[in-house]
């Protein structure tokens, strides 16, 4: 691992997710929902550090390409939970302690819907992509939050988890095209 980390010029993104992952396992981190959603977000960001600067010829991070890592590190770190919503049941049979757990149904859904609201006229506003593009990504975050907030059924939050996913891949997507004009 490490020798690929040099040879592609990853070894502090590399560093970085390693240190995340001992202290996330080892260190009884995952127990700890706010920080589990941070821990998550790390990696998530190392991820798209380490394909930045390996799709860019080993170049650091900068400019676009730095903010945009960033974003989608903060997104997960404030977000992260929507994906704990369709397994709740599980997660209770588990002794898991999670966001959607340890709040009130109403409370947990609202504000994460609320956090998609800020995230995607944020994004858009930084970003400015087309119109048409902004209207997808405005209509894929009201499918997703519709769905977490009309219903506390398990199999919609699934389908609801699938709709999030489209949207963060989305502005993924979005951010990693703006991200190579610096």
């Amino acid at each position: 691992m490490w020798v690929a980390a040099w040879y592609t010029k990853t070894v502090p993104c590399t560093l970085t997710y390693t240190i995340a992952i001992v202290v996330y396992n080892e260190g009884g981190l995952a127990a700890i929902p706010v920080v589990k959603n941070l821990i998550g977000a790390i990696g998530l960001a190392c991820y798209c550090w380490g394909t930045t600067v390996i799709l860019d010829d080993g170049k650091e991070l900068h400019g676009f390409k730095a903010v945009a890592v960033l974003m989608i590190g903060a997104i997960f770190a404030t977000t992260g939970h929507a994906q704990d919503f369709r397994d709740r049941s599980a997660d209770a049979m588990m002794g898991r302690r999670t966001i959607p757990l340890l709040l009130s149904q109403h409370v947990a859904r609202w504000s994460l819907a609320a956090l998609m609201v800020c995230w995607t006229v944020g994004l858009i506003a930084l970003w400015r992509p087309p119109a048409v593009a902004s209207v997808a990504f405005a209509l894929l975050a009201l499918r997703s939050m519709y769905g977490y907030v009309s219903s506390h059924d398990e199999k919609d939050d699934y389908a609801s988890y699938c709709w999030y996913g489209y949207d963060s891949f989305g502005f993924s997507v979005r951010t990693s095209s703006r991200s190579s004009l610096g």
